[in-house]
C-alpha cells in the first residue's frame, strides 16, 4: 500500500526512526506478514531496548509464527517484558509466557528427534510453572480467580505430562 511506500520512503532516510518502524510494525500485522512485522518490531526494540510492550508484542508476533525457534524467541521476549515491567499491570507478558512455555511444549511433543534436539522441556516446564503461581497470586481476591485458576491448573497438568524428548519418532 501507499503507507508502506511512504514509510519505506521514511526509513531510507532515517532507518532508526523508531516511530516508523512501529507504523511499519503495525500496517504489516494488518496485512498479516508477521514475519515482516517481526523484523519492523525488532527495529524498534533497537531504539528502545528498554520498552517491555514492545517485547511484548514482539513476544505475541513470534508465538503467531509458531515452531520451537520462535517459541523460544517469544519465551524469551516475554521474560524481558517481565523483567522490565513486573509490575500487575503487565499481565499480557505473565499470561503471554506462560502459554508460549506451553506451546513450546506441545511442538516438542510433536517434533522428530532431530527437530528438538536443541529442545529444552524441562526448561519450558518451569516457566509454565512459575507463571502459573504468579498469575494465581495477581488473581487471588479477584472475582477473575476461578477462571484463571481453571486455565493455570490445565496449563500446568500439561506440563507436568509433557514428554521430556521425543525419542519415539
Amino acid at each position: 500500500p501507499e503507507a508502506m511506500e511512504a514509510l519505506n520512503a521514511a526509513l531510507e532516510q532515517n532507518p532508526s526512526d523508531t516511530s516508523s518502524w512501529n507504523e511499519m510494525a503495525r500496517i504489516r500485522l494488518e496485512m498479516g506478514d508477521y514475519k515482516g512485522a517481526a523484523y519492523s518490531l525488532e527495529e524498534v526494540l533497537l531504539g528502545s531496548p528498554l520498552d517491555a510492550s514492545i517485547h511484548c508484542r514482539l513476544a505475541e508476533v513470534y508465538a503467531t509464527l509458531g515452531g520451537l525457534g520462535n517459541l523460544k524467541l517469544a519465551r524469551k521476549h516475554m521474560a524481558q517484558s517481565l523483567e522490565l515491567d513486573d509490575s500487575n499491570s503487565n499481565r499480557r507478558a505473565l499470561f503471554g509466557l506462560v502459554a508460549v512455555a506451553s506451546s513450546y511444549l506441545e511442538q516438542v511433543s510433536k517434533a522428530t528427534k532431530k527437530g528438538a534436539e536443541d529442545a529444552d522441556p524441562e526448561v519450558a516446564k518451569e516457566i509454565v510453572k512459575y507463571g502459573g503461581e504468579k498469575l494465581l497470586k495477581m488473581y487471588k481476591g479477584t472475582k477473575l480467580f476461578a477462571a484463571v485458576q481453571a486455565v493455570v491448573d490445565e496449563k500446568v497438568e500439561y506440563a507436568d505430562k509433557a514428554v521430556d524428548v521425543p525419542e519415539l519418532k
